[in-house]
């Protein structure tokens, strides 16, 4: 298949196969292997090396005989993905504000097949853009905003928290600036007390989130510009834990200077308080992680084991930055410090847990994070085939996010495997110097 035009078409219909049925690179290699026949399967290499191949069509590069055919047999399994342009394209169709607004009024997880669900529903549904409607009147109309347009604010900016988690910072941006846009017009035509409180809590809850966008997305002087806002519209609020969850997010902007990662988050535990305990958990994880990163077991294991603690008795509903705090990503942090550290026996318990928490349709944000801690974690356990595996997984949804949190991590791992001869190592290595951008994320200091 040597036709540009041709190639990346295949491209595109493989890149929506894997979007529409939610697989992994890997799934689809298995179900590539599924439809060949005896003899193409024994032209075929490994699963590890196949999907190095399907990555590169997926970026239009040259397609084998072999693997061509055994590409229209797999899209013509699966033929009904293509029927329906609706279908086909609904993330691309619906409007992040109207979906975001349809996830925050559920305010509980949602994980990857349930988005698609809610984004089709979104987009068939005129009823969802009624709250819309009324927020643009009272924006534009001689009527004060009242009680309801406001919680359709607020249950849009919990919804935006949960797609951070599902869709990448270039995409999600543009509407969260006209969303925060929306607050402030709100807030220059209220007079009520009790409005304008909870409009700057949003405010607050909707910078929060703009900041770290802008610095994954290399803007340094956009992500403070946010970040004063935060505190600006914190004080207003008298909403002390948007101030300290703003400085939790710092923790991870310090380009690498874990003494300030440590100082960063033991400020915000202070300033907290206990009054928000799922925040709390969060930061004191936080401090845990940037503790065993700066060499310090003793401070790293007291924060955690509090963190522990807090947790049990803590709801990550009641604010929207605290709703990725599942079980499955706390493990993971656990499973971060504790493997770290060299407490051995912990750290293999929390990756049990993680274990347990992780399936299919697990956010693709979490499995950047989480996937690294796993694969740091076995690799120190001394099982290199299981650490390269979750590094892959973890670079596959890294790629896929442009998350600089993943490769944050991920390098870490990398760093990790040189120290191994095993031939597998050896690959990821190169495979990853060769995806990495080379470019890093803004440092706040």
């Amino acid at each position: 298949m040597s036709d540009d035009g041709s190639r990346m078409e295949l491209a595109e219909k493989i890149r929506l196969l894997r979007k529409r049925k939610i697989w992994s690179q890997r799934f689809l290699v298995k179900e590539m292997r599924d439809v060949a026949t005896p003899s193409e399967r024994a032209q075929l290499s490994s699963i590890d090396s196949m999907t190095r191949r399907v990555r590169a069509h997926q970026r239009g590069e040259p397609v084998g005989t072999v693997y061509a055919e055994l590409y229209r047999r797999l899209l013509a399994k699966y033929s009904e993905v293509f029927e329906s342009p609706l279908v086909a394209s609904t993330e691309d169709l619906v409007d992040p504000l109207v979906l975001a607004w349809t996830v925050g009024r559920l305010n509980q997880r949602v994980d990857r097949r349930t988005l698609l669900q809610l984004a089709a529903v979104a987009v068939a549904g005129p009823a969802a853009l009624e709250p819309a409607e009324r927020l643009m009147r009272a924006l534009t109309g001689p009527n004060r905003p009242d009680s309801e347009t406001v919680k359709h604010l607020e249950d849009r900016t919990r919804g935006l928290h949960r797609l951070e988690e599902h869709w990448p910072a270039k995409k999600l941006y543009p509407s969260l600036l006209i969303h925060i846009g929306e607050i402030s017009a709100l807030l220059e035509t209220n007079r009520s007390e009790e409005l304008r409180q909870r409009l700057a809590v949003t405010a607050a809850e909707s910078a929060v989130l703009a900041s770290w966008f802008a610095w994954e997305l290399g803007d340094g002087a956009r992500a403070e510009e946010q970040a004063r806002l935060v505190g600006i519209a914190a004080k207003q609020a008298d909403d002390v834990a948007s101030a300290a969850c703003m400085t939790g997010y710092q923790t991870y902007m310090t380009g690498g200077n874990h003494r300030v990662g440590v100082n960063l988050a033991s400020t915000a535990v202070d300033r907290l308080g206990d009054g928000d305990p799922a925040t709390r958990a969060w930061l004191l994880a936080r401090k845990g992680e940037e503790s065993a990163l700066l060499g310090d077991k003793r401070g790293a294991l007291a924060a955690i084991r509090e963190a522990e603690e807090v947790y049990e008795g803590a709801n990550i509903n009641v604010r929207p930055w605290t709703c990725f705090l599942d079980r499955a990503r706390f493990a993971s942090m656990t499973l971060s410090v504790y493997s770290r550290i060299g407490e051995e026996e912990r750290a293999m318990e929390a990756s049990d847990r993680v274990a347990a928490s992780m399936g299919p349709n697990t956010e693709i944000k979490k499995l950047c994070v989480v996937q690294a801690d796993m694969a740091l974690a076995h690799f120190r356990l001394g099982d290199v085939s299981e650490a390269v595996r979750y590094a892959r997984s973890s670079l596959e949804a890294t790629t896929a996010m442009a998350a600089p949190l993943g490769w944050g991590r991920l390098d870490h791992v990398v760093g990790e495997l040189s120290g191994s001869k095993a031939q597998s190592a050896g690959q990821f290595r190169i495979e990853y110097a060769a995806t990495r951008p080379k470019t890093e994320p803004p440092s706040l200091l």
